[in-house]
């Protein structure tokens, strides 16, 4: 099938986990860079939950968009 087919079939889950995924992002890149006033062990366990969400992420949209929906 052609990929923007699947796109536009898949938008709605497709934009969730993109969301999910830049939030995750986001939120690691400002634990880190912005030298907040966090312990180490909550930047590290923070920084794991995220890099966890987004794998899981990652792979859900794959899943979603070529073996989410039988059409």
């Amino acid at each position: 099938m052609d990929i923007w087919y699947l796109l536009q079939e898949r938008a709605v889950p497709v934009t969730i986990l993109a969301l999910l995924m830049m939030g995750s992002a986001v939120v690691v890149f400002t634990v880190w860079k912005r030298r907040l006033v966090l312990s180490m062990p909550l930047r590290l366990f923070t920084t794991i939950v995220c890099l966890v969400c987004i794998v899981v992420s990652a792979g859900l949209l794959l899943f979603t968009l070529f073996l989410g929906y039988n059409s």
